[in-house]
């Protein structure tokens, strides 16, 4: 993988265990992240696998969302992914303004 990106927490690391929504959002990503047949799934089928409601669902996708950690199916926005799943899908590091200068000033003085 050659781009370089800010790589998200893993959802292990974020989910607030032992509570009634954590037990909710460990369903959803266990539905989302662990099935090794897809790397996208629909909406419908995680909630189906995570025996919650659509909406509770999406709630918790919105959440993550936010951090980074899933995405929608760019060509079909009722499949979400984990990022582990798509990595491509994980925004890349934008350089600094500074670094941008630094590597401008060096390629002109190089030529």
């Amino acid at each position: 993988m050659d781009k370089k990106f800010n790589k998200p927490k893993k959802w292990t690391e974020v989910y607030p265990q032992g509570t009634k929504e954590g037990d909710e959002e460990q369903a959803v990503f266990i539905a989302l992240a662990r099935h090794p047949n897809w790397t996208f799934r629909s909406l419908a089928a995680i909630a189906k696998e995570s025996n919650l409601s659509k909406q509770r669902v999406e709630e918790i996708l919105f959440k993550y969302l936010k951090r980074n950690m899933v995405f929608q199916n760019p060509k079909n926005e009722d499949q979400w992914a984990y990022w582990e799943r798509e990595p491509n899908l994980v925004p890349t590091a934008n350089k600094s303004i500074v670094q941008t200068d630094y590597l401008n000033r060096i390629n002109k003085q190089s030529t």
